[in-house]
């Protein structure tokens, strides 16, 4: 039985961090882990999640979280449970709609603030790469010179982050080891004894939950596990099919050298009748 909430869950995810009273922990969070990256942040205002074309043809867009900084920069941030093929070029889409709101009706002089789409990612994109955190801009191809400043991307593939916390772990190790492990812990860490740690792993306490909240976090898990059973068997299917058809050529290879089908069977596990279809 789970102690804490899954944050790679609609609900939980919006919970832990969506709501005011959980602005501060987005806050340090976000501060943590894309120190560097990103400007720091002293405060932040939840904006409306849904955005709509602008005509009625236009598709519309609905992000996880949707905030402004004290300086009006503007923070797209989607949570991705499972693979998704294009899942950057969604994030490209969906800053579309933070610069078209910013046109003024009137004259305008294109002067734009600047916008940070962040995936969090339950998946990878590339898994022969140890690094996790991707951050990208518009630069120019040979000087790699930043041409514009206005658009920023960055990516967390969270199964690929694999430290174990000590008391002197970084802020960004502490909240990455608590985004990645915080359903399978049933305590507050003690390398994790702080103001603000304390104050998450309280309001990610599930029988803190009121009745409501927590009919809607069952919906959330039943849906998160039927979609992460749903990629699971399309990767193992996928397995299947490669395999197959690496024994498909392995016979190919051996029919062409007049070898005896006894020994192509031996060799592949195909049967008679689907060796001498090849």
């Amino acid at each position: 039985m789970a102690t804490y909430i899954n944050p790679f869950t609609d609900f939980g995810f919006k919970k832990l961090f969506g709501e005011e009273e959980s602005k501060e922990y987005l806050i340090d969070f976000l501060n943590s882990v894309f120190e560097g990256y990103i400007p720091f942040i002293a405060e932040l205002q939840y904006g409306k999640t849904e955005h709509l074309g602008a005509t009625p043809v236009d598709r519309n867009a609905i992000f996880d979280l949707y905030c402004k900084n004290e300086k009006g920069e503007r923070f797209i941030i989607e949570l991705q449970k499972a693979k998704q093929a294009y899942f950057k070029e969604r994030t490209l889409f969906y800053s579309t709609f933070a610069i078209q709101e910013q046109a003024e009706k009137s004259e305008w002089n294109f002067k734009l603030d600047t916008i940070y789409c962040i995936g969090i990612l339950n998946f990878t994109f590339n898994n022969t790469q140890e690094k996790y955190l991707h951050f990208g801009k518009i630069l120019d191809i040979e000087t790699h010179e930043t041409l514009i400043n206005t658009l920023n991307f960055a990516y967390i593939e969270c199964p690929k982050f694999k430290k174990q916390i000590t008391q002197d772990s970084s802020n960004h190790d502490k909240w990455m080891y608590v985004f990645t492990q915080l359903d399978r812990l049933h305590k507050l860490p003690e390398q994790l004894q702080t103001k603000i740690f304390q104050g998450f792993f309280t309001k990610a306490n599930i029988l803190q939950l009121k009745p409501e909240d927590k009919e809607n976090y069952n919906n959330s898990i039943k849906y998160y596990r039927d979609t992460h059973n749903v990629a699971e068997t399309a990767k193992i299917e996928g397995k299947i099919e490669g395999k197959i058809e690496e024994k498909i050529e392995i016979a190919r290879k051996m029919k062409l050298r007049n070898l005896p089908i006894e020994d192509i069977i031996g060799c592949t596990g195909l049967t008679k009748q689907e060796i001498q279809k090849i």
